[in-house]
C-alpha cells in the first residue's frame, strides 16, 4: 500500500497538471521522483480540462527494476488554482451549495450554455482509469477541492482514499456509497487540520476526517492552516501527530486505519491467490473454497483484533491513570490533614477524615478495584479474539495437511 507521504507528495504534484499553473505541465510518460518518496511514479494518465478546470493524473509505481507496476494505480485530483475562475466556481457551486452538476454560463463564453462540472469529470477520468487498468486496486488522493473529489470517487467506486485539507463531499453522494461508507468504516481518510476553516467545511457525513491538532497557534493568515506543507512524516512514510491531549482521538483512528489497510492487503492477496486456483483446474475444489473462507475469516478476526487493540490499549491507559490519579489525591489529602491537625495521632486525623467520608477505601480502594474489573474484561476479550484466530489458524493447517496439491500450490 502507497505511504500517506506519497500521496501527500502525489496531492501536490496533481496541480503541476494544470498549464495555467506551471509552464511545464506534467504529461503522460513522466517520471515523479522526490527524495522523500519511497519509490518514484509514472504518470499513465492526465486530464487538464479546459472546459470546467478539473485536473487530475493517475500514476503507478516503478519497482526496484525500473519497471511500472500497475498493480496498484493511485488517481490524484489537483485541488483550487485560485486563480482559475473555473475552480472558484466549483468551491462555489459544487463545495458549498452541493450540485454534483455545474452551470457555468456566467462565465461561458456561449449565453446559457452549461457543461459538465467538474465532480462529473472526475468521475468520467475514474471510469477510463478504471476501464483500462481493471485488475489493479485503484486508490485515490488529492488536498482541498482535489481531496473533496478524491473522496467522492472513491466512495461511489469503493476505493480506498487518503488525502488532506478536503471539504467533505456527503451532500453530493449516492444511496448506494453512502451505505457502502457505513458498511466499510476506514476506507476513507481524510486529514484535517484543527485550525482550518476552509478544509473542515461540510461536516464529516462521510466520517473520513480525521483531525489533528498542529499547535501552529491562533493569530496565523486562515489560509496557513490550509497549507499542504504543515504535515511532517516519518522515516516510513507515517503522518506524525503532535502527541498532546486534544489529538489522542486522531491518534487512536489513525491506528485504525492502519488496521484497515493491511486487511484490504491481506483480502487482495487472497483474491490474487483465488485467480491462481481457478486457471490450475478450471475451478475451486471444495477444499480451495474452504481454504479461502478460512483465509478470510482469519483476516477479518486479525483485523478486528487489532484494532480492538489498538482502541483499547489507549482506554487501558485512562483507567491507569485514573487509578494513579486517586492514589495521588488520598496521598495530598492526608498531607494536608497533617498539616492542618499537626497536634492530632494519626488515628485521630484517619477517624476525623471518615466522619466527613473520606477514607482510603471510598477514595482509593474501591474505585481502582472498579477500574481493574474494567482492565481485566477488555483483556479478557482480547483473549477471546486471540483464541478465535488460532482455531481459524489451526482450521487452515489441518486442511493444509490433509489436501496435499493444496499445500503445494501455497507453495
Amino acid at each position: 500500500m502507497i505511504a500517506e507521504q506519497d500521496n501527500r507528495i502525489l496531492s501536490d504534484m496533481a496541480y503541476n497538471v494544470d498549464r495555467k499553473k506551471v509552464d511545464v505541465p506534467l504529461k503522460k510518460g513522466n517520471i515523479i521522483k522526490n527524495k522523500n518518496l519511497s519509490q518514484n511514479y509514472k504518470v499513465i494518465k492526465v486530464e487538464d480540462n479546459s472546459k470546467n478546470g478539473m485536473q487530475a493524473m493517475a500514476v503507478a509505481p516503478i519497482d526496484k527494476h525500473g519497471k511500472v507496476d500497475t498493480t496498484e494505480v493511485i488517481i490524484a485530483y489537483a485541488g483550487t488554482n485560485f486563480s482559475d475562475t473555473k475552480d472558484r466556481a466549483t468551491d462555489l457551486q459544487t463545495v458549498i451549495q452541493g450540485n454534483k452538476k455545474l452551470d457555468l454560463s456566467p462565465m461561458h463564453p456561449i449565453k446559457e450554455s452549461k457543461i459538465d462540472g467538474q465532480a462529473i469529470s472526475a468521475q468520467k477520468f475514474a471510469d477510463e482509469v478504471k476501464a483500462k487498468y481493471s485488475n489493479s486496486v485503484i486508490t485515490t488522493t488529492g488536498h482541498s477541492l482535489g481531496e473533496y473529489l478524491a473522496l467522492m470517487i472513491a466512495a461511489e467506486n469503493k476505493w480506498r482514499n487518503i488525502g488532506f485539507n478536503g471539504p467533505d463531499p456527503s451532500d453530493v453522494l449516492t444511496n448506494e456509497a453512502k451505505k457502502w461508507i457505513k458498511a466499510n468504516p476506514g476506507m476513507l481518510t481524510n486529514y484535517r487540520n484543527r485550525g482550518d476553516a476552509i478544509g473542515n467545511f461540510g461536516g464529516n457525513g462521510t466520517g473520513a476526517e480525521i483531525k489533528v491538532s498542529m499547535e501552529m497557534g491562533t493569530h496565523l493568515n486562515p489560509v496557513d492552516y490550509h497549507q499542504l506543507s504543515n504535515w511532517a512524516f516519518d522515516k516510513n512514510g507515517k503522518l506524525k501527530i503532535p502527541n498532546n491531549e486534544y489529538n489522542q482521538e486522531a491518534i487512536i483512528q489513525q491506528a485504525e486505519r492502519y488496521v484497515m489497510t493491511e486487511y484490504i492487503s491481506k483480502l487482495y492477496d487472497l483474491e490474487i491467490m483465488q485467480k491462481k486456483f481457478q486457471a490450475s483446474g478450471g475451478g475451486i475444489s471444495t477444499n480451495e473454497q474452504i481454504y479461502l473462507d478460512d483465509s478470510r475469516a482469519l483476516t477479518a478476526v486479525e483485523t478486528a483484533m487489532a484494532e480492538f487493540k489498538a482502541v483499547t490499549a489507549y482506554v487501558i491507559k485512562v483507567y491507569q491513570e485514573g487509578m494513579d490519579k486517586v492514589e495521588k489525591i488520598w496521598k495530598e489529602t492526608l498531607q494536608e490533614a497533617r498539616r492542618v491537625g499537626d497536634m492530632l495521632t494519626e488515628s485521630e486525623i484517619l477517624v476525623e477524615l471518615e466522619n466527613v467520608g473520606c477514607t482510603e477505601k471510598l477514595l482509593v480502594i474501591e474505585p481502582c478495584e472498579a477500574y481493574q474489573k474494567k482492565i481485566n474484561k477488555v483483556k479478557q476479550m482480547g483473549t477471546q479474539f486471540d483464541h478465535l484466530s488460532n482455531e481459524i489458524k489451526q482450521s487452515i493447517e489441518a486442511l493444509k495437511q490433509k489436501d496435499h496439491e493444496l499445500a503445494q500450490q501455497l507453495g
